[in-house]
This record gives C-alpha cells, structure tokens and sequence, in this order.
C-alpha cells in the first residue's frame, strides 16, 4: 500500500495553518517519507515551545498508519563563551579545557559545553602548524552536532556535553582550513 507523501504534507501544512504554527515549522528540515507503507516523519520547528502541539498535530494526522514520528526543535548557536580550565570531581585540573556555547530555540535557551581535550588541542597543532582557535572548534562541533536528524538527533537539553578528543582533530582540522 503506497501512500500520497505530497497530499499527507500538504494536509500537514494546513492543519500547521489553522493552528497557527505553520510559522514555527521549518520546512527545508522536516520531512515526510514513504518506507514501502510505513511513514517516517521527521518534524523541525524553529521554537522548542511549540513541539508539544506539533506532535499532537501530527499524531491525530497519522492516525491508522504505520509511522515513525521524530519531532524536535531547532537550535541555532547565539553565543559562545570563555574558555576555561576543566576540573574533577575531586578538584584537581584536568587534562582539558571547557567551552560554553549557547543556543536559542524560540525563546528558549539552554547551554552546552565543549570539552577540548589537550592531546586533541596537541594534534591540532600538529596538523594545523598553529594553535587553533578553540573557539572556532566548539563552534564546529556544535553546528555538526545540530545537523544530525532522523531518529539519531541531538538534543541539547538531554545531551548538554560534547568532548573532543584526539581522534576528532583530523576531521575538524579540516573544518578549521576551509573556514580560515
């Protein structure tokens, strides 16, 4: 049994508009695929406010079809912090350093913190021929962490810690060329 993906989003959008969240649905991110009579429905909205509605929304549109249904917000970053020293539980340094990044989804924010490991800092150096700007790093690692979508999606409120370790500098270092 196929089903009309171009009809079910279309539905979709209308039942956004009369409910007033059409603005909040982030359409070049959300998605509507037919897996040979199983749905799977990706939904985006640009405001964590409004994800409540739009899983019941959707819901009671996919009523008595198979589906996999993924509805999340998206984040952008709005600020990332100082870096700092990184400390254990028993308050000695650690072998890394901390970098707050916020992000903002509507109205709300949360924050989430990038550890940088020295040895990775160490490998940096060594590919890059120069320190490089952990900033910029936790930037990258945040914004590859928010592309991730479908079923394996990050979420920052759950997972609020990222660590970069030495085995990731060649990947970012990559990142760090293209964008300097």
């Amino acid at each position: 049994m196929t089903i009309d993906v171009e009809q079910m989003q279309r539905d979709m959008k209308e039942r956004f508009n009369r409910a007033g969240l059409l603005p909040f649905l982030v359409d070049d991110s959300s998605e509507i695929n037919d897996l040979g009579g199983e749905l799977y429905v990706d939904v985006v909205m640009s405001d964590r406010s409004k994800i409540g509605e739009a899983d019941e929304l959707v819901r009671s549109l996919l009523k008595g079809k198979t589906y996999s249904l993924v509805v999340r917000s998206k984040w952008i970053i709005e600020g990332v912090g100082d870096i700092v020293p990184a400390y254990g539980q028993n308050g000695g340094l650690k072998a890394a350093v901390l970098i707050p990044v916020t992000l903002r989804s509507g109205a709300e924010r949360t924050s989430v913190t990038v550890a940088v490991t020295k040895m990775a800092e160490w490998e940096f150096e060594g590919i890059l021929g120069r320190k490089a700007d952990l900033k910029q790093v936790a930037t990258i690692v945040v914004e590859s962490a928010l592309r991730r979508s479908g079923n394996s999606f990050w979420d920052p409120i759950e997972e609020n810690y990222l660590e970069v370790a030495s085995g990731a500098a060649a990947n970012i270092s990559r990142l760090l060329k293209h964008s300097a």
